[in-house]
C-alpha cells in the first residue's frame, strides 16, 4: 500500500517527495506526514487456499487551524488506493477497500485524519 501511495503524484505533492512516512511517535517530525498507525491480520482462509484479512490504519498528521490540510491529504491518499492493484510476491490482493475515515483535532493547530483499509490477500 506504501508503495501505491508514494508513487502517487497527488499524495506527493501533499506529503512531499519522497513521501514523509513518520513511525508514531517520531521526534520532530516534518508536516504534514503519514503514518501507519496500526495493521491488524487474522487468518481468513477456506479449505483449498490460505488468505488473509487485514486492516491498515493510515494516519496523516498536519499543522493548520481547520484540519483541511490532513483532510486533503487524505483523501489524496485514498484516491490513491481505490482500484490499486498491489504487487507481492507469492500473494494477490483479491480486496482492498476503504472501511472508515475521519479527521480529529488532536490540540489546536495539530490534526490527524484517519484512513482505514481493509483488504484480503491470498496465496497466488
Amino acid at each position: 500500500m506504501l508503495a501505491v501511495v508514494a508513487a502517487s503524484n497527488e499524495v506527493k505533492a501533499l506529503l512531499g517527495d519522497p513521501v514523509r512516512v513518520i513511525e508514531t511517535g517520531a521526534p520532530l517530525p516534518a508536516y504534514p506526514y503519514l503514518e501507519v498507525a496500526r495493521h491488524f491480520s487474522e487468518p481468513a482462509g477456506g479449505v483449498d487456499a490460505e488468505a488473509s484479512e487485514h486492516r491498515v490504519d493510515l494516519v496523516v498528521v498536519s499543522r493548520d487551524l481547520g484540519g483541511a490540510q490532513a483532510k486533503e491529504a487524505l483523501a489524496a491518499v485514498r484516491s490513491a488506493l481505490t482500484n490499486a492493484e498491489l504487487v507481492m510476491t507469492g500473494w494477490r490482493c483479491v480486496l482492498l477497500l476503504p472501511v472508515f475515515a475521519d479527521a480529529t483535532r488532536q490540540r489546536v493547530g495539530v490534526w490527524r485524519a484517519l484512513l482505514r483499509m481493509k483488504a484480503i490477500v491470498e496465496t497466488a
